[in-house]
């Protein structure tokens, strides 16, 4: 049985993985509605699981991030990449949610937005991408060292790519 797990794979070929998308026509290895939860997948079933633009597209990040969570091994990881909304891929009409450098920290067991409650994961790696004319200037460095900064006052003169994040489950362990 595969222990990755691809999210939205919009026909992208996947042989080591297990495929999900909502279009029949991308050929998935399941066909499914990821705004309908339960997924069709047993309790921590995939060592990793990615979402590469996808999340976007959905309607309400909490039940899809508690999905990612049960589903998810407890060594395993979650990697997210989704458009930045200053992005020029950020708004089209098919986005439906939209993302900065904090949009996980809810559901990062030390992030700084306690208010969401329930299920949390370690963060392994966060980053914001630039386009390569901002890397050339090292620009990149600074605002990921300093997304809060970059997010409330430089955030529209140097727009950003896409944010990044690893996350692993944190799930409580029977000894």
């Amino acid at each position: 049985m595969k222990d990755k797990l691809v999210l939205g794979h919009a026909g992208k070929e996947h042989n080591d993985a297990i495929t999900v998308d909502i279009d029949p026509t991308h050929n998935p290895d399941v066909v499914h509605n990821l705004n309908m939860t339960p997924y069709p997948f047993e309790d921590n079933q995939f060592k990793e699981i990615i979402c590469h633009h996808v999340l976007e597209h959905l309607d309400d990040l909490p039940p899809v991030m508690d999905e990612l969570h049960r589903i998810c091994h407890p060594e395993g990881t979650v990697y997210i990449e989704v458009p930045h909304h200053t992005s020029w891929c950020a708004n089209v009409p098919e986005h439906k949610l939209f993302f900065n450098s904090f949009a996980f920290e809810g559901y990062i067991a030390d992030g700084k937005n306690l208010w969401l409650k329930g299920k949390k994961f370690e963060c392994i790696k966060k980053e914001v991408t630039f386009h390569r004319r901002f890397r050339f200037l090292g620009l990149h460095k600074l605002f990921n060292r300093f997304p809060m900064e970059y997010e409330r006052f430089w955030t529209y003169m140097f727009p950003a790519e896409h944010c990044k994040v690893t996350l692993k489950p944190i799930k409580e362990t029977n000894a």
